[in-house]
């Protein structure tokens, strides 16, 4: 008898420990796709900006700050000679857009 109640007892630990760790990746990845969406929202706001701040400075009419979100991402905007890219970062996730500069009419 007590083995037996000891070979169900360890059953159910088995099975809710499995459950629990499931549920545990569930949660992680639901994070993820939120801090996922963040940034790449904070990466399509990088472009923006970019574009606003260099077609806007010859109407005379520019802002070089760049925008600040208060859902916690950041932004880094990386401006190379053929290339601008925005990265975007909230939580453990990183999106990046990029924007070739030989592509766009003057």
């Amino acid at each position: 008898m007590i083995i037996i109640v000891l070979i169900l007892g360890a059953t159910i630990l088995g099975v809710s420990t499995i459950a629990g760790f499931i549920m545990l990746q569930k949660i992680r990845t639901v994070t993820d796709v939120v801090d996922s969406t963040k940034s790449i929202y904070a990466a399509d706001a990088g472009v923006e900006w970019w574009l606003y701040k260099n077609f806007s400075s010859a109407l005379g009419a520019a802002s070089s700050t760049q925008p600040v979100f208060s859902n916690g991402s950041t932004l880094e905007v990386v401006d190379e000679p053929t290339l601008v890219r925005s990265i975007g970062h909230a939580g453990r996730s990183y999106r990046a857009f990029g924007l070739f500069l030989d592509q766009i009419d003057p």
